[in-house]
């Protein structure tokens, strides 16, 4: 599995519903669901969450002339 835990109810007592899954992406962004997920459909989250946030850069080199 990925950097990806299930918290307790303990950790947040307000959640109603549902299993309470947290993930950290490598460019540091944090993300909290409460799904009824499996593994799989929460890893499948988790490289969702890196794909839309943790973009490599579209440009390498000078910042010379960037429209």
């Amino acid at each position: 599995m990925k950097k990806l835990k299930k918290m307790t109810r303990e950790n947040l007592k307000s959640v109603k519903g549902g299993q309470v899954w947290y993930a950290e992406t490598s460019c540091g962004v944090q993300a909290t669901t409460t799904q009824d997920w499996t593994a799989e459909q929460a890893n499948a989250w988790v490289e969702a969450l890196e794909a839309n946030y943790c973009k490599s850069a579209s440009h390498y080199g000078p910042s010379n002339n960037l429209a």
